[in-house]
């Protein structure tokens, strides 16, 4: 749990360094997924389907942990309720800023007993980028990972956008 504190995460690195190697020493997603599983070591088990572990990222831990609140599902249909967290989560633009974001949501997980898939957390730590928002927000507000009911197909070309007025015009 070193890891997850600024001020103490050098105290991590010699257990890091020993089961990971060099790479892994002063690393953001090694010290931040190693610090959350050492605080919350309920890892989530696989099913033996890849399209059901793949909707098993943080967006779906972080859903179940607002559905096991009071009023939770009642929550999660409300179009006003806000859902921040999660939503300062998608803003990170960092590893190092969504590192830190992380932790709070697995202190969330082990406050309501919701297991964590360590191995595609760190996973999408590692790649952190605008597709992986993407999975967390469909996995979050459960939208299809394959929607066969949506198509453009029929529906015609883009409108093309008229240029921006300048200010000499």
């Amino acid at each position: 749990r070193r890891g997850l504190s600024e001020a103490t995460r050098f105290e991590a690195w010699p257990v890091l360094g020993r089961l990971f190697g060099e790479l892994a020493i002063g690393h953001p997603v090694f010290e931040g997924v190693a610090g959350c599983f050492a605080l919350h070591p309920v890892q989530w088990k696989p099913d033996n389907d890849p399209k059901e572990d793949m909707k098993r990222n943080f967006g779906w831990t972080y859903r179940n942990v607002r559905l096991a609140e009071p009023n939770g599902a009642e929550k999660m249909r409300d179009e006003k309720e806000p859902h921040t967290r999660f939503r300062r989560l998608l803003a990170c633009g960092s590893k190092d800023e969504i590192c830190q974001h992380v932790r709070h949501g697995v202190r969330l997980a082990k406050s309501r007993t919701v297991s964590v898939n360590y191995r595609k957390l760190f996973e999408d730590l590692w790649w952190w980028n605008e597709r992986t928002k993407i999975e967390w927000a469909k996995a979050y507000w459960q939208v299809p990972l394959e929607s066969e009911e949506f198509s453009l197909a029929g529906i015609g070309s883009p409108v093309e956008e008229e240029q921006a007025l300048t200010q000499e015009e």
